[in-house]
């Protein structure tokens, strides 16, 4: 982190100074229910609903034996909302991985060494970065309470000191990543995300791709027991689809209009504040059965920790409760629907002429 800042002010002294604020923090308390991210979180709520674009999350930089990794070296993993994984994948291949390869196929080969099942056919972009987000981490406001876009970075490996007295920069400099080539890896990947989320004219979220991911997890809850016979998952597929078909279409109507002429900054202001709004959107003031808190209908986490998606309608179905489960199936269906209404008048908009 105070690699990246240093570079990143190096950079402003040069002129290169972002075009969107970069705020750069690091939290105490987080083994203890997170508190100091989650109590800055709700502190500045009200402009953080408004403002931020998204918030990338980098706990464990490095964490595991880079020494006894083999050929394929450690494995880099990554979770985000679908909305940002594309950029990410491309970032990916603009940087290079410890291995001398590009951190893209590096990490494509690791994906598919630590990919359980082992996977039938090669993997493929679509396949890299991890769409469930579960907690025990700092972006847990953010994204559960705040409804804002979040990323998670990290080099991941064997790691039997984790939270032991051996965990010190003694083992990192030994034995974790003796030549800190996976710190300087994740350092420059962090920076380049940040970057492009801080400087580019239309902000680049995939909803198209983010549909994608999200009808996987309708497909994921269609298989729990009873759900066929007690819960018509039609409607909310067909909102899904919908939201999906919309985001494709809104993506490659940008692409066109940037490639054919000039946009107008105005036009950019629009375009850019309706695409924030849409994590917004998933937001439920009421917040989850049992835990207000968790607002957000996609993510939530068990209390495990662990990810859980379209939380509200999968704990109804889990503890077999139909009339719960139809009700939050609507609540799903009605945010669907907004979010593509959303999308058709963005790009309504963004395709009328200057």
């Amino acid at each position: 982190m105070l690699e990246l800042t240093r570079s990143i002010g190096e950079l402003k002294a040069r002129g290169q100074r972002p075009r969107r604020t970069l705020m750069v923090c690091s939290w105490d308390g987080e083994e203890y229910a997170l508190t100091g991210s989650t109590e800055w979180g709700e502190q500045f709520q009200d402009d953080l609903k408004k403002k931020l674009v998204a918030y990338l999350n980098v706990d464990e930089s490095v964490s595991g034996a880079a020494t006894t990794a083999g050929p394929e070296g450690l494995t880099f993993e990554v979770d985000a909302v679908g909305s940002l994984a594309p950029m990410i994948v491309e970032a990916s291949r603009e940087i290079r991985a410890p291995s001398g390869k590009s951190l893209h196929d590096a990490w494509l080969a690791t994906a598919a060494r630590e990919r359980k099942p082992k996977p039938k056919h090669p993997l493929t972009d679509a396949d890299l970065v991890d769409p469930r987000i579960g907690s025990g981490s700092d972006h847990t406001v953010f994204l559960n309470h705040l409804g804002r876009p979040t990323v998670g970075l990290g080099f991941t490996g064997d790691y039997g000191v984790y939270h032991s007295q051996y965990d010190d920069h003694y083992w990192m400099a030994h034995i974790g990543d003796p030549d800190f080539a996976y710190h300087v890896a994740l350092t420059r990947v962090w920076g380049v995300l940040a970057l492009r989320l801080a400087n580019a004219d239309a902000l680049p979220f995939d909803f198209g791709f983010y549909g994608g991911t999200l009808n996987a997890f309708v497909d994921e809850l269609a298989s729990h027991k009873g759900v066929k016979k007690h819960v018509d998952l039609k409607p909310l597929r067909k909102r899904v689809a919908e939201f999906e078909k919309e985001g494709q279409q809104l993506r490659s109507s940008i692409e066109q209009v940037l490639a054919s002429r000039s946009v107008a900054p105005q036009r950019f202001d629009v375009l850019n504040a309706a695409l924030m709004q849409v994590e917004s959107n998933w937001l439920d003031p009421k917040g989850i059965t049992g835990r207000p808190w968790f607002q957000h209908l996609l993510y939530a986490a068990r209390y495990t920790y662990a990810h859980l998606e379209l939380p509200a309608l999968t704990e109804a179905v889990e503890s077999q409760d139909w009339p719960a489960a139809k009700l939050q199936a609507e609540r799903l269906e009605a945010a669907f629907a907004k979010n593509r209404e959303l999308l058709h008048s963005a790009r309504v908009a963004w395709e009328k002429p200057e």
